[in-house]
């Protein structure tokens, strides 16, 4: 009878855990505001080979992935040169 409540507490422990963890593995990512992602956004400005040296030596720190920093600087940069014709366009 023991080792029947000890696997049953074992299997309830182990599901305990992996919904715990579960939360953080389907994490929302970092927001553009968080550090990690501000200092990304410069060195992805820097280039493409900086952008890749940062996010590997952060990744344990901040999570980042280096395809979704540059979609993100992309759209950013996309956005920034929209605003420009924008304004140029008024001012005709």
């Amino acid at each position: 009878m023991k080792a029947g409540k000890v696997t049953g507490l074992t299997k309830t422990a182990l599901v305990a855990t992996g919904l715990l963890f579960a939360s953080f593995a389907f994490a929302d990512p970092p927001s553009a505001s968080s550090p990690g992602m501000r200092i990304a956004l410069a060195k992805a400005k820097e280039g493409s080979t900086e952008l890749r040296r940062y996010v590997e030596r952060t990744k344990p720190i901040w999570g980042l992935d280096y395809f979704e920093v540059k979609s993100v600087a992309e759209a950013q940069q996309t956005a920034s040169n929209d605003d420009g014709i924008v304004v140029a366009q008024n001012r005709q």
